[in-house]
């Protein structure tokens, strides 16, 4: 997946759960390898965020 994106400069930190075996699997990635899984991550949270603010009647239904 090599989708290049811009970004506003990242700040902010957001954490979640993950298993121990899948922490040991990133700590072992090399600096290109966590960067792409940064970059897929962020692109995957873009996409979680759009989905939930789909409106369906956006394209189904005219302003009237």
């Amino acid at each position: 997946m090599d989708i290049s994106i811009e970004t506003d400069k990242l700040m902010e930190t957001y954490s979640f759960r993950i298993p121990e075996i899948t922490k040991n699997s990133i700590e072992k990635m090399s600096r290109s390898q966590k960067n792409n899984l940064n970059r897929r991550l962020l692109i995957e949270i873009s996409r979680a965020i759009h989905d939930s603010n789909f409106d369906p009647e956006l394209y189904l239904k005219t302003g009237e």
